[in-house]
């Protein structure tokens, strides 16, 4: 069967190593990574290249992520995801093992691939201070992060995980929360690539058909 992946750029180091432990070697499509702060962009984004598609299958690398993939429709193609509410879950294993870990950490949880990224939370915060000052600033992300203890950092095995933690270090730091590390694996993603796509892991949904429902778990 002929098969398409889209994955999200923020997913890159795990995609790749999935796809090389795997031995699967799909066309791949890219998603710009910035496009998760805009749900409607990216649905749009997505939608179009969908449209552009031939192929007999579409694997999506991609969780639900804040609804952006509702009302997303199927060409002439099968269209394979995870069951996820977005990458994070994929790569600690599932939604509710991710629940467990953030009941206990009332985490944060950030990857390379997050880091990467030109909006992030301590992006985020380098805005605040700058606009309105140290005291204010200060206040503000108080607020934005009040539901939070921790950073919570997955060592995936697919990066400079020295790197990335200088970099949580200093946003640990700043933002005034707890660091943790916690292994995680591009295994919900090599199972996406070969199968078999269990229906409690994955959803399958058939050609020409309106994404309006996307149960995860």
């Amino acid at each position: 069967m002929e098969t398409v992946v889209i994955v999200c750029e923020t997913m890159r180091n795990e995609y790749l190593h999935a796809e090389k432990k795997s031995g699967c070697s799909f066309e791949t499509r890219w998603m710009e990574a910035g496009l998760h702060s805009y749900p409607d962009k990216l649905r749009d984004a997505l939608q179009d290249e969908l449209d552009s598609i031939t192929h007999q299958r579409v694997l999506l690398c991609f969780g639900s992520c804040g609804n952006s993939i509702i009302g997303l429709e199927t060409r002439d193609f099968e269209l394979v995801m995870p069951r996820v509410d977005d990458c994070i879950s994929m790569l600690i294993g599932s939604v509710s093992e991710r629940m467990e870990i953030n009941s206990k950490y009332h985490a944060f949880f950030l990857t390379s691939g997050w880091l990467r990224g030109e909006r992030h939370i301590h992006s985020e915060y380098a805005y605040t201070m700058e606009k309105y000052g140290e005291e204010l600033g200060e206040s503000i992300m108080a607020l934005m992060l009040a539901n939070y203890k921790n950073i919570v950092l997955l060592d995936t095995g697919t990066y400079n995980i020295t790197s990335a933690l200088e970099q949580s270090e200093k946003m640990a730091e700043d933002l005034n929360l707890g660091l943790k590390v916690l292994p995680a694996s591009t295994d919900y993603i090599s199972q996406l690539l070969t199968g078999p796509h269990d229906p409690e892991r994955f959803i399958t949904f058939p050609p020409h058909t309106r994404l309006d429902a996307v149960p995860i778990s």
